[in-house]
């Protein structure tokens, strides 16, 4: 499948939709970013058959597919994150599929995938209840700083993310030391950190798939997986280029986003996966 890149806006994005659709009939893909497409051409119709144009962004993907629709251009869908929007309520427009669960790595993790990725990180045989133990215990630690990464969103953005490395507070005994965690995340910001704690430890009725941020539980298995090894963690991105690698078209018939979309192609009348 051909890669289409993109350093410009939803408008640019929706012309070049345009021009693909005029010489091609197959289905044209939308999706965020650089990684998205290296996972999901493996699992489409290769070129010329199906193309992908990565958007740079879960915004500028949402605005062009907005003007793609108002343009009455068919055969075009947008695969996103779903991040918190679930959780939210918030509503999509037809052709957009956000991947189950909170994100991409979130859904590979709840996928059978899982256990193929556990065994070459954890460098060990394991039976199934051992890898279901470790990654609920890991989205338990992720959920907790889900639940803060939602309520910044809800209260404007006051907490930064983008330098917390949630396996860095990975416990030897398998526990999270969140506490020292959360005064990382305060001191940034001149927030109360018993405030904070008080709303990661607080119990809600969200999934912890549902609220947990992929980058958090890669990091925590990163982190998990080393100290059991009693070698160096590998690193966040490599984590994550293990888990795409282990994400196979098999995995991927096992998804709620696999089976919707089937649907799209039976509503289009066009191919967008190869037959099983």
């Amino acid at each position: 499948m051909a890669l289409q890149q993109h350093q410009s806006n939803p408008t640019r994005i929706a012309n070049e939709v345009g021009m693909l659709r005029s010489g091609m009939a197959g289905p044209i893909v939308l999706v965020e970013g650089t990684t998205d497409t290296r996972l999901f051409r493996r699992l489409f119709l290769p070129s010329p058959q199906a193309r992908v144009i990565h958007c740079r962004g879960k915004s500028h993907l949402l605005s062009a597919m907005n003007m793609v629709t108002s343009r009455g251009v068919t055969g075009v869908l947008g695969i996103c994150d779903a991040d918190f929007d679930r959780l939210l309520g918030t509503q999509h427009a037809k052709g957009i599929f956000p991947v189950d669960h909170h994100d991409t790595e979130i859904m590979i993790c709840q996928s059978p995938a899982f256990n193929h990725f556990y065994t070459e990180l954890y460098e060990r045989e394991a039976d199934n209840n051992e890898m279901r133990r470790t990654k609920e215990r890991l989205l338990g630690h992720a959920s907790a700083l889900g639940r803060l990464r939602l309520w910044s969103i809800q209260n404007g953005g006051s907490i930064g993310f983008k330098k917390m490395n949630a396996g860095e507070f990975i416990e030897k005994g398998g526990g999270f030391d969140l506490k020292s965690c959360i005064d990382d995340l305060a001191s940034e910001k001149g927030i109360d950190s018993n405030i904070l704690l008080s709303i990661a430890t607080t119990s809600t009725e969200s999934p912890a798939p549902e609220i947990s941020c992929g980058h958090d539980l890669t990091s925590l298995l990163d982190s998990d997986a080393a100290i059991r090894r009693r070698s160096n963690p590998y690193g966040r991105d490599v984590i994550e280029k293990m888990l795409r690698l282990s994400f196979d078209s098999q995995s991927f018939s096992t998804t709620r986003m696999y089976v919707a979309l089937r649907s799209w192609e039976q509503e289009e009348g066009i191919k967008l996966m190869p037959d099983s």
